[in-house]
């Protein structure tokens, strides 16, 4: 149970993944391109150019609709965060870390920046502003870091710290007094539904169920109520909540993604095939958009197993607000996807190296 659950999770409780997939898939050739063409925004993409002695690690997250974080490693063991705007290239160093960054993740109104860096058996938790000026820093023993923006109140992070037995702690960060204390959770991998409450699945320690429970916990009444039954993967953006769940009759191994308001109020729903694994099924990678109107994600053509599967994916986009639906790419790898607030542009891939222009059905190397 500790390692379905943790395949679960450390994807960020949003997605699952058999590297196995994007072997052999293609991304159409007469789509990419090496060098910026398309129009962003009135303005062309301008490719990252690295500096020397650096390599390129990741994008990391959008802070507008045309400037992105991406993060660079020199040597061994430093780590760079930089801005950079995709319209003029322009770009500015916000942070330099002696020991590598895991991960940068903007907070929900893009003014401040959580960066999650690695020591040996600990973690460093660290907050920026958009100028680069530190305004929390905190360490946590730990083998490995959860953590998830308020996006209701953004002075306020929940963090669950593992240990390499994957035991785990949960703290609540509240950035207004620069305290972290000591929480009690049921489950380590939460999400925000409300200012105060955290959603997540209950999972039945002694069983093998890949299906179960999905609670709310108050973090002020310290009280857990169950929100839906028999949930095998969720996610939530705000105010909007998504469920997946499979329906196995007749051997028809669909998923379907179910769309709430304010966790109760249904607001659509798609179906589509999901592949099956050794582990239960494969979810192929989305992007639940900022404002709630569209969900952009990736179907396979077809069913069947991951291990053999090779017919590729579409890339499609459902407005919630209307039920139409589109494809905007075929042909594509199960890859990340992080799309812009607009949803205009997304960056793609394990490296969320490429950009995806919605507009023009282009695919765009990221890096110089």
């Amino acid at each position: 149970m500790i390692i379905i659950t943790s395949a679960f999770a450390l994807s960020g409780c949003s997605q699952k993944l058999d590297a196995s997939l994007h072997e052999g898939t293609g991304h159409g050739f007469n789509r990419i391109k090496e060098s910026p063409g398309p129009s962003f925004l009135g303005a062309e993409i301008v490719p990252i150019e690295i500096g020397e002695q650096e390599e390129f690690y990741k994008s990391a997250g959008w802070l507008s609709d045309s400037e992105i974080l991406y993060i660079t490693n020199k040597g061994e063991s430093n780590s760079l965060l930089y801005s950079y705007n995709l319209g003029t290239g322009k770009e500015s160093l916000l942070y330099r870390s002696e020991q590598p960054i895991i991960t940068a993740v903007p907070s929900p109104e893009k003014k401040k920046v959580m960066i999650h860096s690695a020591a040996s058996e600990e973690g460093i938790l660290t907050v920026i502003d958009l100028s680069g000026k530190e305004l929390h820093s905190t360490t946590i023993q730990s083998y490995e870091l959860n953590f998830e923006w308020n996006p209701f109140d953004e002075n306020l992070l929940v963090v669950s710290a593992f240990s390499e037995d994957w035991d785990f702690n949960s703290y609540l960060l509240d950035l207004r007094n620069n305290n972290l204390k000591e929480i009690k959770l049921p489950e380590p991998f939460v999400r925000w539904i409300s200012e105060g409450e955290l959603v997540y699945q209950e999972w039945d320690e002694d069983g093998i169920s890949l299906k179960a429970p999905l609670r709310t916990f108050s973090l002020k009444e310290n009280k857990a109520e169950t929100l839906l039954e028999d949930v095998y993967q969720f996610d939530s953006q705000g105010q909007y909540l998504m469920t997946i769940k499979v329906n196995e009759e007749e051997n028809r191994e669909f998923g379907l993604y179910e769309f709430f308001r304010n966790a109760d109020k249904s607001v659509g729903s798609i179906e589509a095939p999901l592949l099956t694994s050794f582990s239960g099924w494969v979810v192929p990678f989305y992007d639940l958009m900022e404002n709630g109107k569209n969900f952009i994600y990736l179907q396979a053509t077809e069913q069947g197993e991951a291990d053999l599967y090779d017919g590729g994916f579409d890339l499609r986009r459902y407005h919630l607000d209307t039920g139409n639906e589109e494809v905007i790419f075929t042909e594509m790898a199960n890859e990340p996807l992080s799309c812009s607030p607009s949803g205009e542009v997304c960056l793609y891939g394990f490296q969320f190296d490429k950009v995806l222009n919605i507009e023009t059905n282009e695919i765009i190397d990221l890096v110089h």
